[in-house]
């Protein structure tokens, strides 16, 4: 699999292994999980699946389509309107020491052509791991001509836009404690300056841009990735602030995000994770959702809703 066609510099940080159209409309995408990452397995809840590595492989499935199946040139730039992952429950991870397969099989529907080009697609994609369904994963995306891209980016600035290589050095501020957002590695954390508010949890993004999976190559913005990132960190943070129970007791199962302008590097972003609320799942389980804005200049740029549930028996 060409890295370029995901979009990815780093041979580790390309999972996909191979995608065919069944029709005009549908295709089936195959991928490998990573027994051991630096950061899609360093969590506190062990042997299931990173639900963001399965919707980071759902990224690459899309990417690699919109070029190999769609014809899209190599310098088209995709702008991500919105997405989610549902799980009904957490993917386990299957015994054994090698990577673990996994198959999207993709509808795509609402697409728009202008001269021949795409220029919008909707994707519905079917998880299954290791032979398994585990879910379904959805996203809206837009494509620009990359000389419309930049124009649009360099609006309202009278220099260049800066990019991650520029926010390479440690940020200031105090990071969260690795646990209480389910890591073991400081360097996987991207929440400073937390704060705890009557009905929120606030805390500013640390723009990681020597960090080698989220900001792989150059990127003249913070990706949907990385708010992802951040926002499951605000949901742990928060169900620990207002339920007592630790973040290593809670595994994500869904998400639902809408993006509504690009992230800037170079201004500061706050995350707020919302008090938690109990959510009906199918089968009857309760489950806790948090939502979360992303914040900049004093306007929503991204909202989501984060679903988990515990890992503790009786809950």
């Amino acid at each position: 699999m060409s890295r370029s066609l995901v979009h990815r510099r780093a041979l580790s940080e390309v999972f996909l292994t191979d995608s065919r159209t069944t029709d005009g409309t549908h295709f089936v995408a195959a991928a490998q999980l990573p027994p051991s990452h630096a950061y899609f397995t360093d969590h506190t809840t062990a042997a299931v699946v990173d639900p963001l590595l399965l919707l980071e492989c759902c990224r690459q499935a899309e990417t690699h389509a919109v070029h190999a199946h769609f014809g899209a040139p190599r310098n088209t730039k995709f702008v991500l309107k919105s997405w989610t992952l549902d799980l009904p429950e957490p993917a386990d991870l299957p015994s054994g020491h090698g990577p673990t397969p996994l198959v999207l099989s993709v509808g795509t529907q609402d697409a728009q052509w202008s001269s021949g080009a795409l220029r919008a697609l909707t994707y519905r994609m079917r998880i299954e791991v290791d032979s398994r369904q585990v879910g379904e994963a959805r996203m809206q995306v837009q494509y620009v001509p990359d000389a419309v891209y930049g124009t649009l980016r360099r609006r309202g600035r009278s220099g260049p836009v800066p990019t991650s290589d520029d926010f390479r050095a440690a940020a200031a501020g105090e990071p969260v404690a690795p646990a209480r957002v389910g890591r073991t590695r400081p360097e996987n954390v991207i929440l400073l300056d937390a704060r705890t508010e009557p009905d929120a949890v606030r805390a500013r993004l640390r723009i990681a841009g020597d960090h080698p999976s989220l900001f792989d190559h150059a990127q003249d913005h913070v990706p949907g990735m990385v708010l992802m990132e951040a926002g499951r960190q605000a949901f742990l943070l928060a169900a620990e602030e207002f339920t007592g129970d630790p973040a290593s007791s809670w595994c994500l199962v869904g998400l639902e995000a809408s993006f509504g302008a690009y992230a800037e590097l170079d201004a500061p972003l706050t995350v707020v994770g919302h008090r938690p609320t109990t959510v009906a799942r199918a089968g009857g389980r309760a489950a806790l959702g948090v939502r979360v804005t992303f914040e900049q200049a004093g306007r929503p740029v991204a909202e989501a809703a984060f679903t988990g549930v515990s890992t503790r028996g009786g809950q």
